[in-house]
C-alpha cells in the first residue's frame, strides 16, 4: 500500500491478527512504515543496491521520529545511494567501529564473547552454548590463557603468539588442554569476525599443537571385578604406602552408576531429582543438559535404580536438588572432574593401567555390541545418546522427523548389560547354557 502518510492515517493503521502492516509514503519514495500487531511503528528506507538486493535501512520509531524527520532521513539515505554507497552497510561499519573501540585487549574480547555466549546471541553451532561448556571455557581461560594473552591488543595476537602459548604448555606436559586452549582462542576470534571486530581470524586452519590421542581402553572382566568391589568397600584398599583409599559414598555410587548406565560423567555428576521418575524407573535428561541437544531417556534397571535410591538416602545430601551435590555447595552438583580423579586414585591403588569413567562407558558399549550382549549397534548408540547415521533413512530425516526415543529398546539393552556386569563382579550367578535332559526308564 502506498499513501501520503499523515499522523491521523498512521494512528489508524491496524494490522490483521497475527500479521503486520507495511505502508509506503507517496510523498517520499522508498520511505516505509511498518506497524506490528502490538502497535509498534518503525520507519525504514528501502532501496536497491548494485547487486540487485533491496535492503531496508532503519530510520527510527514513530512518534519519536515524526513524519517530517523520517522524510528528511530518507532523503539523506537516498543521497548516499545515488553516490554509490550503501546506508545500511555504512551503519554496520560505524557500529562495529564503536564496539571495537571498547574492545582493545584480548581480555576485553573474551569478556564480550562470554556475555554473547551466555545470552545466546552467539551460536557457533546454531544453538546456544550449554552452561557447562561455558564454565569449562572460563576455567580454561583463567588457568592457561589469561596470564599470557589478556593484556595483548587484539590486533597483535596471531599465530606466533598462540604457538608460544601452546608450546609452553606442551613443555610442561600439558597436551590435551593445549589443544583446547588453541580451539578456544580460534572460537573467540570467530566471534570477533562475526561481530566485524576483526577483518580475519588469524588462528583459522592452525594444526593442533598436540596429537589427538583417541583412547581405546576397554577393561577386561578381572579389572571390572576389582574396580566394582573396591567401589563397594573403598576403605578396604590401601596404596603402596599403606594409606587407605579415600572415596566418599556419593562418588562410589556415582562411579557404579556410570558403569551401569553408560552415560557421560558430567551427566551422572549433574543428575537432578526433577529429572527422575523412580516409580517408572526412568531418568530423563532435557536437551540443554546433553551434548547433542536432544532429550535423552535413560531407563533405570533394578540395580541402577537401587543405587539412585541409596544416593538419595545419604545423610550428607541435605535438601539438595542434585543426587550428587557438591561438598562445598548443596545447590550445585559435584564436578565431573571429581569422578575422574576418584577413578584415577582407585586404579592407581589397584596398580592397574590408567582408566577413567569414559573407559567404563566404552567397555559397556563394547560388550553390549559383542556376542555377549548381542545388542544391535544402532540401539547401543541410542543408549550412549550418540548422533548416529545408523538405522535406515537419511540422517536429516531421522534428526527432524524420527522423534522416537527408543525407551523400550534402551531398557532391554541396559538390563542385558546390568546382568552381564553383575555376573562379572560376582553379584549374580551366571546363567547356565546347559539344557538338562530328562531321564527316562
Amino acid at each position: 500500500m502506498t499513501v501520503r502518510l499523515t499522523d491521523k492515517h498512521i494512528l489508524s493503521i491496524k494490522p490483521k491478527s497475527g500479521s503486520r502492516a507495511e505502508v509506503y509514503d507517496l510523498q517520499e519514495p522508498g520511505l516505509l512504515l511498518r506497524v506490528t500487531e502490538g502497535g509498534c511503528r518503525t520507519w525504514y528506507f528501502r532501496y536497491r543496491v548494485i547487486d540487485g538486493r533491496q535492503p531496508r535501512f532503519k530510520l527510527g520509531t514513530y512518534p519519536a521520529t515524526g513524519i517530517a524527520d523520517a522524510r528528511r532521513k530518507a532523503q539523506a539515505a537516498r543521497a548516499l545511494v545515488e553516490a554509490g554507497a550503501d546506508p545500511a552497510a555504512l551503519e554496520r561499519k560505524a557500529e562495529a567501529k564503536a564496539r571495537a573501540e571498547t574492545i582493545r585487549t584480548y581480555d576485553d574480547l573474551v569478556a564480550a564473547y562470554f556475555v554473547a555466549s551466555e545470552l545466546g546471541s552467539y551460536r557457533p553451532r546454531g544453538r546456544p552454548k550449554r552452561t557447562s561448556t561455558i564454565m569449562m571455557e572460563r576455567r580454561l581461560y583463567e588457568r592457561h590463557i589469561k596470564k599470557a594473552l589478556s593484556r595483548s591488543p587484539v590486533s597483535e595476537i596471531g599465530r606466533a603468539e598462540v604457538k608460544t602459548l601452546t608450546r609452553g604448555m606442551l613443555a610442561k606436559g600439558i597436551t590435551t588442554q593445549a589443544n583446547h586452549a588453541q580451539a578456544f582462542i580460534r572460537q573467540t576470534f570467530s566471534y570477533a569476525l562475526e561481530e566485524e571486530l576483526v577483518a580475519f581470524n588469524p588462528i583459522m586452519s592452525m594444526t593442533s599443537p598436540a596429537p589427538k590421542n583417541v583412547r581405546q581402553r576397554v577393561l577386561d572382566d578381572l579389572e571390572l571385578c576389582k574396580i566394582w568391589n573396591v567401589l563397594k568397600h573403598p576403605s578396604d584398599l590401601t596404596d603402596r604406602n599403606g594409606l587407605k583409599l579415600t572415596l566418599s559414598p556419593g562418588l562410589s555410587i556415582a562411579l557404579r552408576l556410570a558403569a551401569l548406565l553408560l552415560q557421560r560423567r558430567g551427566e551422572i555428576a549433574g543428575m537432578r531429582l526433577v529429572d527422575l521418575d523412580l516409580r517408572q524407573g526412568v531418568w530423563t535428561l532435557p536437551g540443554d543438559l546433553v551434548k547433542n541437544g536432544r532429550p535423552h531417556v535413560v531407563p533405570l534397571p533394578p540395580a541402577a535404580l537401587a543405587l539412585v535410591q541409596a544416593a538419595l538416602a545419604l545423610k550428607d545430601r541435605g535438601a539438595s536438588p542434585f543426587v550428587f551435590p557438591s561438598p562445598r555447595d548443596q545447590n550445585a552438583p559435584v564436578h565431573a572432574d571429581a569422578l575422574t580423579r576418584a577413578m584415577g586414585r582407585l586404579v592407581k591403588a589397584l596398580q592397574m593401567p590408567l582408566a577413567g569413567p569414559h573407559d567404563l562407558r566404552r567397555t559397556g558399549a563394547s560388550i553390549l555390541a559383542s556376542e555377549r550382549g548381542d545388542v544391535a549397534p544402532f540401539i547401543v548408540s541410542q543408549v550412549l545418546n550418540h548422533t548416529t547415521d545408523a538405522g535406515g533413512g537419511s540422517i536429516t530425516t531421522r534428526r527432524h522427523y524420527n522423534q522416537h526415543l527408543y525407551a523400550k529398546e534402551k531398557r532391554q539393552a541396559l538390563t542385558v548389560w546390568e546382568n552381564i556386569l553383575l555376573e562379572i563382579v560376582g553379584e549374580r550367578a551366571a546363567a547356565s547354557n546347559v539344557t538338562p535332559f530328562a531321564l527316562t526308564d
